[in-house]
Parts: C-alpha cells; structure tokens; sequence
C-alpha cells in the first residue's frame, strides 16, 4: 500500500502515524526480553503528552521509515512492471 502523505486528513494521517508507531514499537519490542520490554513499556506510558514534543531521533527514525516504505513500494511497481 502506498502512502500519499501530502494528501491525508489529519484523521487519516494521524490513523497512519499510529500504524507506523505500532509497527516500529514491535519490531523494537521483539529484540527485549520481557523485563526490559515491561521497563520500556512503563517508561512510555510515563512519558506521554498531549502535545507533540518528539525527540529528532524519532522524526529522524519516522522519515527513514516512511522513506523505506516508499522504496519498498517503488521495487514492488518495478517488479510487477517486470513480470507484465
């Protein structure tokens, strides 16, 4: 699925930052055992606010993701364009 990020809702673009969190924050949860995974999860559930107040690693890591989504769908197109 291709994001069209300068054509979202606030809805839908907050909808798709959830999405990208969630698959961000279980890739990062799969590589800690459950102690440091309680820890981390605690940790974040101190830290929340309602306002945006992101570190610029995580913007950082938010572009990079969004930027290999893209590449990822970019080498799906060509290989399709390929095999038809």
């Amino acid at each position: 699925m291709k994001l069209e990020l300068d054509q979202l809702s606030q809805r839908d673009a907050m909808l798709a930052a959830g999405y990208l969190a969630r698959v961000v924050g279980v890739a990062h949860a799969r590589q800690m055992d459950l102690a440091t995974r309680s820890e981390w999860m605690a940790d974040l559930q101190t830290c929340r606010t309602k306002r945006l107040d992101a570190p610029s690693w995580l913007w950082t890591s938010v572009v990079q993701l969004v930027g290999n989504h893209e590449k990822g769908y970019l080498e799906y197109c060509r290989r399709y364009a390929l095999q038809h």
